[in-house]
């Protein structure tokens, strides 16, 4: 039984490290450049990293706000729109200019809020000081209990 509760201490400790993916933002597709003239080609977490700041693996991308789904909202040149994973690439040079070419953040077929893509964070982020003082006081608990069943056999 003893055992078992620090066994939960230390995977409750773990678990907390561990912090949830936060919503970071969003953005509607069409809320990009216009397609004319030929603005960059954006993958769904380039998109994110541009408008949030630091880098495209920072950032999982979903179109649903409640759940990651790790893919985004694209408009492509053309040819209509879709939803592919959020790190697709689909351009000749970089550019959204030829019959084809993919981009998360564009103003050309995606239009309205529809169309729109949810950056959560990728890196885990850090327990606050309460949490963390909380689980490791339990985790002491847990093991002063079991020390002082041992030395009582």
């Amino acid at each position: 039984m003893l055992k078992r509760m620090l066994w939960v201490s230390i995977f409750s400790v773990i678990v907390t490290a561990q912090a949830s993916a936060g919503l970071i933002g969003s953005w509607e597709v069409d809320q990009g450049p216009s397609w004319q003239p030929s603005p960059t080609a954006y993958t769904g977490q380039e998109a994110a990293a541009l408008l949030f700041g630091g880098n495209p693996s920072d950032y999982w991308i979903s179109t649903d706000p409640n759940t990651i789904t790790h893919t985004a909202w694209y408009s492509i040149i053309y040819v209509g729109l879709g939803e592919f994973a959020e790190n697709y690439t689909q351009n000749t040079s970089g550019l959204y200019q030829t019959s084809g070419d993919a981009s998360a953040y564009v103003n050309d077929n995606a239009i309205g809020p529809t169309y729109t893509n949810y950056a959560f964070s990728a890196t885990p982020g850090v327990p606050e000081p309460g949490t963390t003082a909380l689980v490791l006081s339990g985790l002491a608990a847990s093991v002063a209990v079991i020390r002082r069943r041992k030395l009582q056999r």
